[in-house]
């Protein structure tokens, strides 16, 4: 049937002619984007999924500024760490020359002064952006807000933490150095058996630091008050005296005293300590003989600084790792999004040829659609 009122094959063309502009509207989209799938409705769960994607990309952002700073913070330091390791290496010659004899002590003195300043100039000039960690609770150092370090390591906000030590001639226990400072130290025999309750009492500065052996059975029977720090050193049954030695001397290292073991096996406290007595038994605090005083102070400083040192070298290279990880997490992640939402470019201009020619043959179509109605005319004439 023949109408002017309905026009089947027009309705037709133009249906196909909105169909074709729809999809050149999105492929062009495509083109212009770069992305297959750039709105919800284009694919709702894959952009659902790119969406999560492209948010663990921004805090991989702030991860790799985290790890930036933190790396930073520990190269000042370990830098610093290691001038004054080197600084301790003179000092020693210096501490060892003052032994010998017809030399001005004064004079030995006076370069001893000048060591310890050097170290102390080192630990405080150790500041990147607020944070120093080799001042750890020194006050009044210009510009330091902060001597522990806190490292974003990925996405779900897990730090990495560095607690910052007093690497300054007084957390060395240097501060008092001369040519003859004496050390204290506690001499083992045989008998050594530490207990629970049997504790190794240090004093500095008029402070009494006890050190108390504990095995978690009972409290603590030291108390402490205005001038007395009590600590806690662990040990079990099964600890041998030499582990439990062990675990006094890295009590000691942790509250800033600075205690060695010699090579005679003798626990030796350097620097400013006045005082040694102990409980422990097999154990009997006394004097280092004269002339290795001062040598033995500044041993015991090397050593710590080089515990402290390697630390820090170690963090450093955790950092470093990291860093070179979440980079490659990174490009990964971004691969993944690619693959997900990217737009096949080849594909979708050969699609846009495609329908640029569809798109005329429909507008030909209705073109013809609309001349049928013209040809009824003929039937009146």
């Amino acid at each position: 049937m023949s109408s002017v009122n309905t026009n089947a094959a027009a309705m037709a063309a133009v249906r196909s002619l909105t169909t074709i502009s729809q999809d050149m509207g999105k492929t062009q989209q495509r083109i212009e984007t770069g992305l297959r799938i750039s709105r919800a409705n284009d694919d709702p769960a894959v952009f659902s999924i790119s969406q999560n994607m492209r948010a663990d990309l921004k805090g991989m952002m702030a991860v790799k500024d985290s790890l930036a700073f933190g790396k930073s913070a520990l190269t000042v330091a370990r830098d610093a760490a290691t001038n004054i390791s080197n600084e301790l290496a003179t000092l020693k010659q210096t501490v060892t020359q003052g032994q010998q004899q017809g030399l001005d002590i004064t004079q030995i003195n006076n370069q001893i002064t000048n060591a310890l300043q050097n170290i102390d100039a080192f630990a405080r000039s150790a500041t990147f952006n607020g944070v120093n960690l080799l001042t750890a609770g020194v006050g009044g150092v210009p510009g330091v807000t902060g001597t522990n370090l806190n490292i974003v390591r990925d996405i779900n906000g897990t730090t990495t933490n560095v607690t910052g030590t007093n690497s300054t001639v007084a957390g060395l226990g240097i501060d008092q150095l001369t040519a003859t400072t004496g050390a204290r130290q506690l001499t083992f025999d045989n008998t050594l058996a530490p207990a629970l309750g049997e504790n190794v009492t240090v004093t500095i500065g008029g402070r009494d630091l006890v050190f108390e052996f504990n095995d978690g059975s009972a409290p603590l029977t030291s108390q402490p008050d205005a001038t007395t720090d009590v600590f806690d050193v662990q040990f079990t049954g099964t600890d041998s005296p030499l582990t439990m030695v062990s675990n006094l001397i890295t009590t000691m290292q942790q509250n800033g005293v600075n205690a060695t073991l010699n090579n005679q096996g003798q626990l030796v406290i350097s620097g400013a300590a006045t005082a040694l007595t102990t409980s422990v038994t097999g154990a009997t605090a006394g004097v280092v003989p004269g002339g290795t005083e001062a040598i033995t102070a500044v041993e015991g400083a090397i050593d710590l600084m080089g515990t402290r040192l390697s630390n820090l070298g170690a963090n450093l290279r955790q950092v470093e790792g990291l860093q070179n990880f979440t980079a490659q997490l990174n490009d990964s992640i971004k691969e993944g999004l690619g693959a997900l939402v990217d737009a096949d470019l080849a594909e979708e201009s050969a699609r846009l040829t495609s329908l640029q020619t569809k798109q005329q043959l429909a507008t030909q179509s209705l073109s013809i659609a609309n001349q049928q109605s013209q040809s009824l005319l003929s039937l009146f004439r």
